[in-house]
């Protein structure tokens, strides 16, 4: 007949339970923190992106924009929704051109293109609701294509400068870049790493040292320490 095995003790249960048990104590953290970080990586990916889609829109627009941001001290850490959404700061951006007819806050662009073409246009040539709807679509103007996502909550940006001029040529008039930093809202662990965006007027992309706010800690660069500046990325302006 063939022998049975006898299986395990209780002893060794509870012995690789226990084993078991502290691996995932051990390895936990290392999970939140990798959460975390991703929460910060992929709202900079964002916020990256729409800087590029707003680039992109004011030079097939020919408009100009300014940027007026609440704070500008970059040790000033505040939630996306109070400092770059558009949807909580309808004063944030500013746009000029001829379509616009003058200067417009981004929510009211639409319709100030809309109405300021009907104004000049013959009864039977009024824009239609489809063409109204276009332009609406077309015409929206924000920093970020989504607003209020599950990153977005998870995190909280800094900018250097109060205010920041996009012209449609690829250039700003500004002379410093404009510096966007993205961090934790668990600024406990010193481990998490701020994201830095960098805005450049000329497009190019500056040596690390060049990106440098202030001595040393707390003040921040866009280097590779921990909770302070990791990496960043050089965005052109239209």
């Amino acid at each position: 007949m063939k022998k049975q095995s006898p299986g395990f003790t209780l002893t060794e249960l509870l012995v690789g339970m226990a084993i078991v048990s502290i691996g995932l104590t051990a390895a936990m953290p290392n999970i939140q923190r990798n959460m975390k970080q991703g929460e910060v990586d992929r709202f900079t990916q964002q916020l990256e992106t729409g800087f590029f889609g707003l680039r992109a829109k004011l030079g097939q627009q020919k408009t100009s924009c300014t940027l007026e941001f609440k704070t500008s001290n970059i040790n000033t850490f505040s939630s996306p929704k109070d400092l770059i959404e558009i949807s909580s700061n309808p004063e944030l951006l500013k746009c000029c051109d001829s379509d616009i007819g003058g200067c417009e806050f981004s929510p009211n662009i639409a319709n100030a293109i809309i109405n300021n073409f009907n104004n000049q246009a013959s009864d039977s040539n009024q824009l239609t609701l489809d063409e109204e709807l276009k332009i609406k679509r077309d015409r929206t103007l924000r920093i970020l294509n989504k607003e209020g996502t599950a990153e977005a909550k998870q995190v909280e940006v800094a900018v250097n400068s109060g205010t920041y001029e996009l012209t449609p040529p690829g250039t700003s008039t500004m002379a410093n870049d404009l510096l966007v930093l993205v961090r934790s809202t668990n600024t406990t662990d010193q481990r998490l790493k701020t994201r830095c965006l960098r805005i450049s007027g000329t497009g190019t992309i500056p040596q690390s040292v060049q990106c440098i706010i202030g001595m040393g800690h707390p003040q921040y660069r866009c280097l590779d320490t921990p909770q302070s500046r990791s990496r960043y990325v050089t965005v052109p302006v239209p």
